[in-house]
């Protein structure tokens, strides 16, 4: 995972607690072009993060419900009300085994919801979808 991230690229704030999961994602997502991950292990360090002036380049997040200090859902809702970020796509995917989570993120202001195990190629497609839809939206 580098520091530096070249202007092109569009970051990706990775947030996921369980770091065989962070790295698992990562390697899936590394893959795309133009495409860089930041990793952090909670929503209390993705938070920080975005408010940060390094923030400013987050392009989209991809959260995990169930973490500790500050969990997905409060997270979901921090970038929504925030005018910095407020149109940050946001994709969830979680191992939680609550049934109304899928509903409750998508409300909450998700843009997608996948649950563990997860498809790399779905998460790939929807992540490359929102990141184009985005793109379009700032030129």
């Amino acid at each position: 995972m580098s520091e530096e991230v070249p202007e092109q690229d569009h970051l990706v704030l990775l947030v996921e607690d369980r770091p065989a999961s962070a790295v698992a994602l990562e390697m899936v997502i590394g893959t795309m072009t133009s495409v860089s991950v930041r990793i952090v292990s909670n929503g209390a360090a993705a938070w920080s993060f975005l408010q940060s002036g390094a923030g400013e380049s987050v392009r989209a997040v991809i959260t995990d419900l169930d973490m500790p200090l500050v969990d997905g859902m409060e997270l979901i809702r921090r970038i929504r009300s925030s005018a910095g970020h407020a149109d940050t796509p946001i994709i969830v995917i979680s191992g939680t085994t609550d049934l109304n989570a899928p509903k409750q993120a998508l409300e909450a202001g998700a843009n997608a919801f996948f649950s563990k195990p997860w498809s790399s190629a779905r998460v790939c497609a929807t992540l490359e979808q929102l990141l184009y839809a985005k793109n379009a939206k700032r030129h």
